[in-house]
């Protein structure tokens, strides 16, 4: 397979060409070669369904022509669809394909060379097929996990283990999909205990796997994958998890069609609730929408008649890692009083390690910190947020002098210093504009005041006065105030008492998964602000719907983290970032910061203090 021209190393050099570049060039090399065209694909029903898997896979309408006259040149790559432990959920899938038809994608586009469901041969004669591929062009789909060690002969194909059948495939192949969650992540076959000591193909082969998750994925992301390659000869921009990014870049949740009730915290009390039909959302009946990654609401199933949540039932987060175990009570919300067990295989680790500085820098000398001066080219960012919050900001172009930055001469370089704006932080003034904001959000006013009676009748001992701060203590004694109301004696200046019940809670959370919330960290000349009115939204509809406090409030310290770090690496793309403050020694609201950073490039840049 050819390297992903957005990982290549002369990205440096050389922008990275657009889809149109890349398909020119593509379509002068087979014509220049003289390759035989071994498919007509120019009827108006393959044009049709060429032009529908372009837009789902992003490349522009205008280049119909161009894809079209490809894969009539790419006629002899054949397809081999390779069985191990699974349920041929996912071939079911593929076989209701309905444009075209599964006969025609698959047997004059794709050219299925191989797949036990379709094959005429048997015995001795489908097995020669597989020995015979040495002569063979193709791309492989394994479907299933692979069981190894002592129970490696739990799947035999011919009277192979199908780790020696794939050993032998995968070297030869110009592409591998893993079809399916079990073949990406091992799937319910390696759920605990892990009986047939299942793994993913990824565990045990080190090449790149493009993965098609899903318990089944949709035809479409099937598809739409094989034609990504078809086409470009190279695999599509995938996540932390191999997953294309073109299907599986936003949650389930973003684009569930009853999103908007979950907006307004109107949910489904139970399956045999008339609101099911109106459109509630599912969250409190165990959804998993918000944890899961895939395009399901948009590309549906079954010729796109339907998906599980339009249908009345939850997600079930199944093209997530170890679904099984971590989502298994797929009918509850996630919480602790929930929680069984956490499997983390699969899951990818956030491997940054800070370094710890003895001593906070000096504003005035930040070029000079033994430990920050070679960084001084590139930028150094220092954020200081113990009680009131500051960031200092020295970036590369206030370096750019005549004069090397070690020069004794040298003019010490202009610090830009940034505030935080304050903000509302009285929990009965937030609800008090949250129920005069909009008619979704008056909504939501009356059923957290239903649904955290409790709660919201604590808060209305406080007065009605504006208590603006920028301490991240007052900031998250007032969410805890939101979801656990406050004590009788409490007064609004007593907020900041609540903090440490907010953070002992987030650290004992049983799971990993962040609730997205949706803090945002704005610039504006001098000052920063942290717009809370999304994550203010989210706060309350997830507690209504049934996440427990320990969840919301994970969510709030790590997508705070989250948020500044996406602030700081657009600050200070390349050079050194400085974390001063009790709060960078939580470990949840630092792992939300280097995942906000994006984990590239940081190791040695990344200092706490």
């Amino acid at each position: 397979m050819q390297t992903n021209p957005t990982t290549s190393s002369n990205l440096c050099t050389q922008p990275p060409l657009s889809f149109e570049e890349k398909l020119r060039i593509r379509l002068e090399s087979f014509q220049l070669a003289q390759t035989p065209k071994t498919a007509s694909l120019n009827d108006e029903s393959s044009r049709d369904w060429i032009a529908k898997n372009m837009a789902l896979i992003g490349i522009p309408s205008k280049m119909l022509d161009v894809c079209v006259e490809i894969l009539e040149y790419m006629g002899n790559m054949k397809v081999v669809w390779i069985h191990l432990q699974e349920c041929t959920g996912c071939s079911e899938s593929l076989l209701r394909t309905e444009t075209p038809s599964f006969d025609v994608l698959m047997l004059e586009i794709f050219k299925l060379h191989y797949h036990d469901l379709t094959l005429a041969a048997s015995g001795y004669g489908a097995q020669k097929i597989l020995e015979d591929l040495d002569k063979e062009k193709f791309v492989l789909c394994i479907e299933g996990s692979v069981s190894m060690g002592d129970q490696e002969e739990y799947i035999t194909l011919g009277g192979k283990s199908g780790y020696q059948e794939i050993s032998h495939l995968i070297k030869k192949a110009e592409a591998v999909f893993a079809v399916g969650t079990c073949s990406s992540y091992g799937g319910i076959q390696t759920a605990y205990p892990n009986p047939t000591n299942g793994f993913g193909i990824q565990e045990v082969f080190k090449r790149e796997i493009i993965h098609i998750p899903g318990c089944p994925p949709s035809d479409k992301n099937i598809i739409g994958s094989l034609t990504y390659f078809f086409l470009l000869n190279e695999s599509p921009t995938l996540d932390a998890l191999g997953r294309p990014l073109w299907a599986y870049s936003k949650s389930v949740h973003d684009l569930c069609e009853r999103r908007n009730f979950f907006l307004s915290g109107d949910f489904v009390q139970g399956f045999d609730d008339p609101n099911m039909a109106k459109g509630y959302c599912l969250y409190k009946v165990g959804c998993k929408g918000p944890y899961t990654f895939n395009n399901c609401p948009k590309v549906k199933f079954n010729a796109k008649t339907s998906w599980p949540v339009q249908a009345g039932h939850g997600c079930i987060g199944c093209s997530e890692p170890n679904f099984w175990d971590n989502f298994g009570l797929i009918e509850k919300p996630l919480g602790n009083a929930n929680f069984t067990t956490f499997n983390p295989r699969c899951v990818p680790e956030q491997n940054i390690a800070p370094i710890k500085l003895e001593s906070k820098p000096n504003k005035e000398a930040l070029h000079k910190h033994p430990n920050l001066e070679k960084f001084a080219k590139n930028g150094i960012c220092v954020v200081d947020w113990n009680d009131e919050f500051k960031l200092y900001l020295l970036n590369a172009e206030s370096t750019t002098q005549t004069e090397s930055i070690d020069s004794a001469n040298q003019v010490a370089p202009a610090v830009l210093e940034l505030g935080l704006t304050p903000f509302e932080a009285n929990p009965k003034c937030l609800l008090n504009a949250l129920e005069s904001k909009s008619k979704q959000t008056k909504r939501l006013f009356e059923n957290y005041t239903r649904e955290c009676q409790k709660a919201y009748a604590t808060l209305l001992q406080l007065k009605d006065v504006s208590l603006q701060s920028t301490r991240i203590d007052i900031l998250l004694g007032s969410m805890y105030a939101l979801l656990e109301g406050i004590k009788d004696e409490a007064d609004v200046c007593d907020i900041a008492k609540l903090a440490p019940h907010l953070i002992a809670q987030a650290e004992t959370f049983a799971y990993p998964y962040v609730s997205p919330l949706g803090f945002k960290y704005k610039q504006n000349d001098q000052n920063l602000s942290i717009d809370m009115t999304k994550a203010l939204n989210n706060i309350l509809a997830y507690k209504i719907g049934g996440l427990d406090t320990f969840g919301v409030c994970f969510s709030i310290l790590s997508d705070l983290g989250l948020a500044l770090g996406e602030y700081l690496i657009k600050a200070n793309k390349d050079g050194a970032i400085v974390l001063c403050g009790t709060i960078f020694e939580n470990r949840v609201f630092l792992k939300g910061v280097l995942k906000g950073l994006g984990g590239k490039n940081l190791q040695g840049r990344i200092y706490v203090c």
